[in-house]
């Protein structure tokens, strides 16, 4: 992150918690569409060139290090890539303000060393029993 003043890292801070108070429904994972055949000789589906019967939706997660899918009814793809998206932009926002609370960490400690007669709190020497 490029070097801010503290003013504009804790104004950049504010507007970060706000923007993370305001938002929607969340749900991790990707959005899928398939097509199948079924396996009829007669079916459309058995011509070449046809993507066969769907789309059929689901939306996939890892949890636990396995893959869970979901079946996702189709009057709710719109719904679901909403959620999608706001899980994403939170991701990326609750980042952003990791980085910034770093930097206002970093930055403070600073000046801290920076004050004339501080040397922080005294070291103690740990005891053997």
């Amino acid at each position: 992150m490029p070097e801010f003043d503290v003013s504009t890292l804790e104004s950049r801070r504010q507007e970060l918690r706000k923007a993370i108070a305001g938002i929607g429904d969340l749900r991790a994972g990707s959005l899928r569409s398939r097509y199948r055949r079924c396996g009829k000789p007669n079916c459309h589906c058995a011509a070449d060139g046809d993507p066969g019967h769907g789309p059929y939706w689901s939306v996939s997660r890892l949890v636990k290090g396995r893959m869970h899918s979901r079946a996702v009814p189709a009057e709710a793809v719109a719904e679901t890539r909403r959620q999608i998206e706001e899980c994403r932009r939170f991701r990326a926002l609750t980042a952003e303000l990791i980085e910034v609370g770093d930097a206002l960490c970093e930055h403070r400690l600073a000046e801290r060393r920076a004050e004339p007669g501080k040397r922080g709190p005294p070291r103690t020497r740990a005891t053997r029993r």
